[in-house]
């Protein structure tokens, strides 16, 4: 019986050098489901913030993506993570989508956390939304910040004490692949003016903010170009006036100038 040992000893060291790595394999708690993609699986885990330059935890935790590329080593995805406050709050939803006319497969995560009573904004839901966008760039993942900031954060819903003024737009898988086909799409991967026409009159801001709300509008069928959104709001710039303004206002009140389009 002894001399078979040795065999059997190498066919169970054989086996763990085969063995593909999974999401149970990282050290922390999963913060949801792992993700299959097209060339191996995405894994969301709670682990604790360090200190960029001291790599000593922080007190605070928050939500890492890890790729683990057909069954290899898992590896950090790269670049800014998900937001956290006093927790790390959760994943709303997270899925793959082809994206553009070359169908690049991206990854979309919808977080969302409670912001602690003593710095959430008066009058808001009191939960931060965001939305984030990675790269599976051979066997690493990589975040898309120019997408990221295009859907960009902001609490759920705003309001001026009597009426909803804002609602953060992508709180949903199906927000963000309406958003994926929207006409302004394109400024997530390219900078390329957009013009524009307003529906109607509409107030503009020094911001991408409600709080910067100004006495400036423009009037339904006021002509603009857009170069830039974050969070629903569309950067503008008019020169239709006496001076050029580059106000934000959101998107929502502008349609795409397809005349303008046709002469472009």
């Amino acid at each position: 019986m002894t001399k078979h040992w040795p065999f059997m000893s190498i066919v169970f060291i054989s086996g763990s050098v085969c063995a593909e790595s999974t999401c149970a394999d990282i050290h922390g708690r999963q913060s949801y489901l792992p993700l299959s993609i097209k060339n191996g699986t995405i894994c969301f885990v709670q682990e604790p913030v360090l200190d960029p330059k001291a790599r000593a935890p922080i007190g605070a935790d928050a939500i890492s993506l890890y790729y683990i590329y057909n069954g290899n080593v898992p590896v950090k995805a790269e670049g800014r993570g998900l937001l956290y406050e006093d927790t790390p709050g959760e994943i709303v939803d997270a899925f793959s989508s082809s994206v553009g006319r070359d169908h690049q497969e991206k990854i979309f995560v919808i977080h969302s956390m409670e912001i602690r009573e003593s710095l959430v904004e008066p009058n808001s839901s009191g939960k931060f939304y965001s939305v984030s966008v990675f790269d599976a760039m051979e066997n690493a993942l990589q975040r898309d910040e120019h997408a990221s900031n295009w859907f960009g954060a902001d609490y759920s819903w705003l309001s001026d004490g009597q009426r909803v003024t804002y609602k953060f737009p992508y709180q949903s898988r199906n927000d963000v692949r309406q958003a994926i086909d929207s006409p302004f799409a394109s400024l997530m991967s390219r900078e390329q003016p957009i013009p524009v026409r307003l529906k109607s009159k509409s107030y503009l801001f020094e911001g991408p903010n409600v709080k910067d709300k100004t006495r400036k509008y423009l009037v339904g069928g006021d002509r603009a170009i857009v170069d830039k959104v974050t969070a629903g709001w569309c950067q503008v710039h008019y020169s239709g006036g006496a001076k050029p303004l580059e106000m934000w206002l959101m998107c929502s009140a502008l349609d795409i100038d397809a005349q303008e389009k046709k002469i472009d």
